[in-house]
């Protein structure tokens, strides 16, 4: 090949395909559907469409003075001493910052404060949600004033004044992780930021003393690519507050990430390993500057095991992803750049309506977060959003729900479901699966019928196969379970379902599994028929109903 040849080769250009040619290609494999079907919309009112181009210019995201985020792990100990002993060897095996929230209790002594001290002056801290009254302020106290510029990190607590020589610790933090629990949004939590930032900054005797202190706590959600937008439009959304205070100079503020709870379920708990791991990913990605994650059974009360795997989180990302090697690891895609301006955008519009509707109180008081609460419930209640272990593939037979007494998060759309199964475990009731004809033609709605009494904690055994209605009656009348759902194909259901339901006895509670016509439905209604369980029902309100059925109470 001679080089004129190689000349020529490198000249050529492969044609670009436009928009109306790939949806062209799309629309063929949709088999009739448009490709506006494939457009979704988040609970933030954002429309995410099936193919981004680079329409949009980049966002210029970058961790304030570094790459690499900082790990802020929780460890255990219900004395300092103990307490101390765990934090250290955490330290020792990874973690980089001495991270205590005060919302579980540790008792310490003058002993145990003053070790705490000592390790201040070489790790970072991060102390979350201190009473003003918890005696571990105290330790400012026991570092002398020449050894206090070596402490750093970041302080959130309410009516305390650090003692004078703190120059570099953080003490006015926005923590947005109870608004994200009581159902905010990526778009109100970011509004929200910037409402609370303006009430502190107002009441700071000066912007720059203001941006010298505050720090902003935001939670990750398993929306992965949402989450990563979120943490990167606060950057850009931080620049925009900060010019409308003439600081027109890039002025970066520390970004905390904690994994959230909200996804997180007490039933299957090992799930949460993988939902933290998802949310801590997204968080790196989109630069936070701090990370917090929780163990799997934070909701139960964490292990010395459950410790350890959630600080391996963070260095697995490290070492295996080296995120923290990249400037904006998010910046450059398509996707997440649109997704980040269009939540700047919306954030800021909302953040300009709940200012100029009387601030960031009215708007809590307006209903509006519970709203979405009750939103996200309904959502994996009818199984629009799935909850892996707890609205789906769910294991029946796990009633460990202990509590642990600050993390009870009832706004979790899982938490109707562990209800559930504590109903579930009180009274336990006889259910059957009435299946009939062949297993070919029973099966899938008898494993739908099995999956969807799981999710409430209750199993049910399977009948022989009957071939007619008056053999599964003789069958009722000798085992007499407290509850039936009728399993078959549907035109096996509607040849045997108004004989069973004339003839079934008078206890019995009884279902169909699956949906039929609307004339149907009203005729084996009023003939006797208690109801239907089906794809897309509200779990939590039809067993519910079962359950006080079944135990002799009102229905739901």
């Amino acid at each position: 090949m001679s080089n004129s040849d190689i000349h020529n080769m490198m000249q050529q250009r492969f044609e670009l395909p436009d928009w109306n040619e790939w949806e062209e290609v799309a629309e063929r494999s949709l088999k009739g559907k448009t490709v506006d079907s494939l457009k979704t919309t988040t609970a933030e009112g954002i429309t995410l469409n099936p193919l981004y181009t680079a329409t949009v210019d980049p966002n210029k995201n970058i961790r304030p003075s570094q790459r690499k985020w900082i790990s802020a792990q929780p460890t255990a100990g219900s004395t300092g001493s103990e307490w101390i002993a765990s934090m250290s060897e955490s330290l020792e095996k990874g973690n980089e910052a001495i991270y205590i929230d005060g919302r579980t209790s540790i008792e310490w002594n003058d002993a145990s404060l003053h070790a705490l001290a000592k390790l201040m002056k070489n790790h970072p801290i991060a102390f979350m949600h201190i009473e003003s009254q918890d005696r571990l302020l105290e330790v400012f106290d026991m570092i002398s004033s020449e050894e206090r510029e070596k402490v750093t990190g970041l302080l959130l607590t309410a009516e305390f004044d650090l003692p004078s020589g703190y120059e570099k610790i953080r003490s006015l933090g926005i923590d947005l992780e109870p608004l994200h629990m009581n159902g905010a949004d990526s778009v109100t939590e970011l509004a929200i930021a910037l409402s609370e930032a303006t009430d502190l900054a107002t009441q700071a005797a000066s912007f720059d003393q203001f941006k010298k202190n505050v720090f902003f706590r935001f939670p990750a959600d398993t929306h992965f690519f949402m989450e990563i937008a979120k943490f990167r439009a606060f950057r850009t959304l931080w620049q925009l507050f900060s010019s409308a205070y003439d600081e027109n100079e890039l002025s970066p503020v520390p970004l905390i990430g904690v994994t959230s709870l909200r996804s997180f379920s007490k039933i299957d708990p090992y799930v949460n390993l993988l939902r933290a791991g998802n949310s801590a990913f997204s968080a790196v990605l989109g630069g936070a500057d701090w990370l917090t994650v929780y163990p799997y059974n934070e909701l139960t009360g964490n292990t010395a095991q459950s410790l350890r795997y959630a600080r391996n989180v963070q260095l697995i990302i490290r070492e295996e992803t080296h995120a923290d090697k990249v400037i904006d690891p998010g910046g450059g895609s398509y996707f997440i750049e649109q997704l980040t301006e269009e939540l700047v955008h919306n954030a800021w519009e909302l953040f300009l309506e709940i200012e100029e509707n009387g601030g960031k109180d009215v708007y809590l008081q307006s209903g509006k977060l519970q709203q979405l609460a009750d939103e996200r419930k309904a959502n994996a209640a009818t199984g629009v959003t799935s909850l892996i272990g707890t609205s789906v593939y769910a294991d029946p037979e796990n009633h460990n729900l202990a509590e642990n007494a600050f993390r009870i998060e009832t706004s979790r759309p899982a938490y109707p479901f562990e209800e559930l199964r504590k109903k579930a475990a009180e009274h336990p009731i006889d259910i059957r699966l009435l299946v009939f004809g062949s297993l070919k033609s029973y099966k899938p709605r008898a494993d739908f019928a099995t999956g969807f009494l799981a999710t409430g904690g209750l199993t049910a055994q399977h009948s022989p196969a009957f071939p007619d209605a008056a053999s599964a009656i003789e069958w009722l009348k000798l085992e007499k379970p407290d509850y039936a759902i009728v399993c078959a194909a549907p035109d096996m259901t509607e040849q045997v379902a108004a004989e069973l339901i004339a003839n079934k006895p008078q206890s019995l509670l009884l279902d169909v599994a699956g949906r039929v016509s609307e004339e149907l439905t009203d005729g084996w209604l009023t003939s006797g028929l208690d109801g239907f369980v089906y794809n897309g029902q509200d779990r939590i309100g039809k067993l519910t109903q079962i359950l006080n059925r079944c135990k002799g109470g009102a229905e739901a």
